[in-house]
């Protein structure tokens, strides 16, 4: 029996969570055999509440001497990176459990120093943050990343796919895609299936769409329209031509809107300040974040939050 060890941080995403949770239950009641186990475990307390408010309780303290510890997490992760948990976790990896993090939880991780040179991924909207605070750490844009004791996850849905691939390695393809059936998951999606879909606006407009997975995909670092057009494979000119015809703007304009709107979620979702949103956008300083922010939107980086959150 794979025996997992879930550790739920308070704010956990409930949807990561089941997503992860589910498909071992379906598989053990396919086969009518116990091929996995797991646990629910949590920093403090006999419970765990979710993002949604939902409270899931504890089976006991956690077992340093855990075979597979998932580290379930959402917004603020860091938050409960006590000394006592993190040397936890560390006890955990130094007695030679598998470890991983779904969403989140990769902060967890690096702040106890488990993670080093092999890439990691977690929910794509906490991602530039995260290289912003550990440049040292490669991230990647995968839905999961799996090495020899490491696992991480984008969080969501992606959690249903890191599971249903663990089910497929241990017990065959055959029983991944009969619990896939039964989840109704129409397909098991590969590490490198990307991690947001396309805008419905650029449906019909795939040489669009190939330029803003780029743009999406350098928010903390922008590149120039000549470096997105090489990476592209297009020619510059034909971009520009593409843009003004399918959605009336520049690239410029376009990528722009991306980063302040990126910058303005991470003030409105996860509390960042505005000079740390400005940062993890690739801005030099507060000032230019937002001047920029009223150029574009006619108002503060707050005031912008403010209005997103009540909408």
């Amino acid at each position: 029996m794979q025996k997992f060890a879930f550790l739920l941080l308070p704010g956990f995403s409930a949807i990561a969570f089941f997503s992860a949770i589910e498909p071992l239950r379906i598989a053990n009641r396919l086969t009518g055999k116990a091929l996995f186990g797991w646990s629910i475990h949590t920093p403090a307390g006999d419970h765990a509440e979710a993002s949604n408010g939902m409270q899931i309780r504890a089976d006991g303290p956690l077992d340093e001497r855990a075979e597979t510890l998932v580290v379930c997490a959402g917004f603020d992760p860091l938050r409960l990176a006590d000394p006592r948990l993190l040397a936890a976790l560390r006890r955990v990896w130094r007695l030679g459990g598998s470890v991983g993090a779904i969403d989140t939880g990769a902060f967890l991780l690096a702040e106890a120093g488990i993670l080093g040179r092999e890439a990691i991924t977690l929910h794509w909207e906490a991602a530039d943050a995260f290289a912003r605070r550990y440049p040292q750490i490669p991230v990647s844009g995968e839905l999961f990343e799996r090495h020899a004791r490491l696992f991480t996850c984008a969080g969501g849905t992606a959690a249903m796919d890191l599971m249903l691939e663990t089910i497929a390695a241990s017990h065959g393809q055959a029983l991944a895609r009969s619990v896939s059936d039964q989840l109704i998951h129409e397909r098991i999606r590969g590490p490198s299936d990307p991690q947001r879909g396309d805008d419905p606006a650029l449906a019909g407009h795939p040489l669009i769409a190939r330029v803003v997975r780029i743009m999406k995909q350098h928010l903390a670092e922008p590149l120039s329209l000549e470096q997105i057009a090489a990476l592209a494979g297009l020619d510059r000119r034909r971009i520009e031509r593409q843009f003004r015809s399918a959605l009336g703007c520049s690239p410029a304009w376009h990528y722009r809107d991306l980063r302040l709107r990126f910058a303005v979620s991470l003030i409105q979702q996860q509390g960042l300040s505005v000079q740390a949103a400005a940062l993890a956008c690739g801005y030099s300083s507060q000032a230019v974040f937002s001047r920029a922010c009223k150029q574009h939107f006619g108002a503060s980086p707050r005031t912008v939050a403010q209005r997103s959150g009540s909408s």
